[in-house]
C-alpha cells in the first residue's frame, strides 16, 4: 500500500495501481471525489488507469503521496474535523494565554476539544460561508442530515 510512512520502493506498480483505485472508489462513495479539484482527479485518475506505467519517478511518486496526504483527511470526517479544529484551538490558546490564562495550555492538545472546534466551524460555515475552509465544503455533503448520526455513532467509538 503506498503510504507516507513507506519507502517508495516498497509498492508494486500493482499495488500502487489498486491502492489508487481503492481510494477514488472510497472518494466517491463518501461523495467527496466532486470537489476535489480537478487537477487532483485528473492525477489519481491517469495514475490509477494507465497499465504501462512503472511508477519509478521520484516526481510521480511524490505528487501521488502528496495528494494521498491531502485526501486521507477527506476520507475520515472525525480526522478532518480535528485537523481543522486544532488550528483553531490553537488560536484559542494563544489568546486565551495572552491574557493570562494559565490551563489553556492544555487546550490545544486536547483532542476533544479540537474535535469540538472543527464542529463549530463546520457549523459556522454553514451559516456564513465566507468563515469556512475549503475542505469543510466536503464535509457539508458527507456530513448531511442522513450521514450526521452515522457521524456520532462513529465518534462514540472513538471516544
Amino acid at each position: 500500500m503506498l503510504d507516507a510512512g513507506l519507502p517508495l520502493k516498497a509498492a508494486s506498480a500493482g499495488e500502487i495501481r489498486r491502492h489508487l483505485k481503492d481510494v477514488i472508489y472510497r472518494l466517491k462513495v463518501r461523495r467527496v471525489w466532486r470537489h476535489l479539484d480537478p487537477a487532483t482527479r485528473g492525477w489519481l485518475t491517469l495514475a490509477s488507469s494507465l497499465e504501462s506505467i512503472k511508477f519509478k519517478s521520484r516526481e510521480v511518486l511524490s505528487v501521488l503521496v502528496k495528494i494521498l496526504k491531502r485526501v486521507k483527511s477527506l476520507l475520515s470526517p472525525p480526522r478532518l474535523l480535528s485537523e481543522i479544529g486544532m488550528r483553531y484551538a490553537w488560536r484559542a490558546w494563544k489568546i486565551a494565554s495572552s491574557w493570562g490564562n494559565k490551563d489553556a495550555e492544555h487546550w490545544k492538545a486536547d483532542k476533544a476539544y479540537q474535535l469540538y472546534c472543527g464542529l463549530t466551524a463546520l457549523q459556522l460555515s454553514r451559516i456564513i460561508p465566507e468563515v469556512g475552509h475549503p475542505e469543510l465544503n466536503a464535509l457539508k455533503d458527507v456530513l448531511s442530515l442522513r450521514g450526521f448520526w452515522k457521524f456520532m455513532r462513529c465518534l462514540e467509538r472513538i471516544f
